[in-house]
């Protein structure tokens, strides 16, 4: 048996009994609470409702955090903190708030707190049902407004005072985070209205660590086994990773590399050089690059190596090879971060001179980090002409029944009619056609 939360004043059995009812095709939970009532879940539910609430499951586990890890972001106290202060001096009271990325709806709740008259609450993935829920347990309810898409699809009925968001990554550079902004600043922000955060100003520096190094040398370039792995040597040392560095392992004094202005920005690709001289003998193994955060005036955090730990880390650029450096050497790298297909493409160019000698030159990428298979490239070429599969005769079969008349059940039904071969069990139909018209939801982009 399992038991549920304790202290919750929910504390309940699981018992062993819970199954398939022979003979039927229902779930039964056997679910109650140690003083013996029955439990929340203590009914019985037929299969398919089962079976789609699993794939809803499974959706929302494939399609952003997991629900613990909201809560890892809501215990992160100094960034929690400053989040905190900045809606304090941002919202007034009749304020409307716009939560872009609302997760759980942590922020939603704060600005009810302190005063908001109408939040709207943004979020694509299944955390938002978890949202509601807690803003109905916190009384804010009525002043919440959820919305399960993405933000570029929102329309609000009148422009919001406060914008609040984190879409950032381990960087700020992280998936469509820039562009989000950039239009809820344009379309969905008041004359006037505040933006939090309002820039974040992103540094860098050499990092000598050799533990943290040791995965891209082993077993690639040295392994207990005598076999030549160096084929994998390329691929790991243009993969960059998330860490969590201390200061003294930094061989030079921070350098900044980029300030994003969310009050302007527009362009999501960055790209700039850093510089420095080396002072003291030691060897670098990469490098580290991390933010400072402006909430609001006077209101921030950072996650440079030696500030208290956050959970975005900081994010780390291999070298090709481990660098020996002097005092006196000149260490120059064109660091470039461009958004391709939703995901960005990194570079770093490192290049060090001892005197008039070059003693490093290297040209790193993500884009050459993953094995490459060429006849998917050639797919993907201009004069490829492509043959669709059997699957794209069912999505086509499927989407024109999509047509805001018939139930999903309807279509299911006809499904497994035309396709029997392939969807034996109404229910492997019925799942078939809900994710194909969540995928292809209204407003769901």
């Amino acid at each position: 048996m399992t038991v549920g939360p304790a202290g919750t004043g929910r504390e309940h059995v699981m018992a062993s009994d819970s199954g398939w009812d022979q003979g039927s095709d229902t779930l039964r939970f056997a679910d109650v609470n140690l003083d013996g009532r029955p439990g929340p879940l203590s009914r019985r539910l037929p299969g398919p409702i089962v079976t789609q609430a699993l794939s809803c499951i499974a959706m929302a586990k494939a399609s952003g955090y997991r629900i613990i890890s909201y809560g890892d972001m809501i215990t992160d106290q100094p960034r929690m903190d400053a989040y905190a202060r900045a809606l304090r001096q941002s919202v007034r009271p009749g304020s409307l708030v716009l939560d872009i990325g609302a997760g759980t709806g942590i922020f939603s709740l704060l600005a009810c707190a302190l005063g908001a008259a109408e939040v709207h609450a943004v979020e694509p993935n299944e955390a938002i049902e978890l949202a509601r829920t807690i803003a109905g347990a916190n009384g804010y309810g009525d002043r919440i407004h959820f919305h399960q898409t993405l933000s570029t699809a929102l329309r609000l009925p009148q422009p919001a005072d406060v914008i609040i968001s984190d879409l950032r990554g381990v960087l700020p550079l992280f998936q469509h985070h820039i562009a989000a902004v950039a239009d809820a600043r344009r379309r969905l922000l008041a004359p006037g209205g505040v933006l939090i955060p309002a820039r974040d100003r992103l540094w860098a520096a050499l990092i000598e660590d050799p533990k943290l190094y040791r995965p891209y040398e082993e077993p690639w370039l040295r392994n207990d086994f005598d076999l030549d792995l160096s084929a994998g040597h390329p691929l790991v040392v243009n993969t960059w990773r998330k860490i969590n560095a201390k200061a003294e392992q930094l061989l030079v004094p921070p350098a900044h590399w980029a300030t994003l202005d969310y009050y302007t920005i527009e362009n999501p690709d960055v790209s700039g050089e850093l510089a420095w001289t080396v002072e003291r003998l030691g060897t670098a193994h990469g490098l580290v690059v991390w933010f400072d955060a402006e909430l609001a005036e006077g209101i921030g955090f950072s996650n440079r190596p030696g500030e208290p730990e956050l959970i975005y880390g900081q994010a780390f650029f291999p070298f090709e090879s481990a660098l020996a450096l002097e005092p006196g050497d000149a260490v120059r790298v064109t660091l470039s971060a461009n958004l391709v297909d939703g995901d960005y493409l990194w570079r770093w160019d490192t290049r060090v001179r001892s005197g008039d000698r070059i003693k490093a030159n290297f040209r790193q990428s993500t884009f050459y980090g993953s094995p490459l298979a060429l006849d998917k490239l050639k797919r993907r070429a201009a004069d490829y002409v492509p043959l669709a599969d059997d699957k794209a005769g069912i999505d086509r079969f499927v989407l024109e029944r999509i047509d805001g008349q018939a139930s999903l059940g309807e279509i299911a039904e006809a499904l497994s009619a035309r396709y029997p071969e392939r969807f034996a069990e109404f229910k492997d139909a019925l799942t078939y056609c809900a994710d194909l018209a969540e995928r292809y939801r209204a407003g769901s982009e």
